[in-house]
């Protein structure tokens, strides 16, 4: 289990409400991530030392209802994915890793069926930047605040009462968790964007200072 410190409230505003201001100039660290290992389409493990420096993008997909029951596939697509398709010279190191999952949440281990049904929807869908995993997701969404379980946690009003599937991570390059996001709805999506955005702007200050403290 990792357990990860927020403050007073907050894991209930992020996940229960999908919704946070942020007035930070960097986004906050959250706690380590722990270990976990995923396979994806083409059998190859994808686990916390694969994604070093790497930013990782987390989901979960269902087989049952793959489009738009837990997470906005299209949306995430059209607003997430195919920037960093086509701006792969500056975003290269942002990959999405989803875990496929039934209706109730346990792994899937036949991924052809997600891979068809991906291929088919999204333009140049590409199993190098969105990688389509079997695997538990309890590695990675076991995550708890304040007695409160964000794996275990249920809400009728989730799919399938499970607020962990409709769930987005945001986990840095040095596997800290940096945000906790419903992708259920076009502006959390939006919102998720622009926080990827403010950690790599974050990545880009550091890298310049760096540069600067050299010369």
């Amino acid at each position: 289990m990792v357990v990860l410190v927020f403050g007073p409230a907050l894991f209930l505003i992020l996940i229960s409400l999908g919704q946070c201001e942020h007035k930070f100039q960097t986004l906050p660290e959250y706690g380590d991530i722990g270990e976990y290992e995923f396979t994806n389409s083409e059998g190859d493990i994808i686990s916390n030392e694969t994604q070093k420096d790497k930013i990782t993008l987390f989901t979960t997909i269902q087989t049952s209802c793959p489009q738009q029951c837990a997470i906005d596939i299209a949306k995430l697509n059209l607003l997430l994915y195919q920037d960093y398709r086509k701006n792969q010279k500056n975003m290269g190191h942002v990959k999405f890793v989803s875990i496929v999952t039934d209706s109730e949440g346990n792994p899937v281990n036949n991924l052809d069926e997600i891979i068809f049904t991906l291929n088919d929807i999204i333009q140049g869908f590409d199993p190098s930047i969105w990688n389509v995993v079997t695997g538990d997701p309890k590695q990675v969404y076991d995550i708890e605040n304040n007695d409160i379980n964000l794996y275990s946690a249920t809400s009728d009003s989730s799919f399938a009462e499970k607020p962990y599937l409709e769930t987005m991570l945001i986990v840095d390059k040095q596997n800290q968790l940096r945000l906790v996001r419903r992708g259920n709805q076009e502006g959390l999506i939006r919102d998720f964007k622009q926080h990827v955005a403010l950690l790599q702007k974050q990545y880009d200050k550091a890298a310049a200072k760096v540069e600067e403290n050299e010369e």
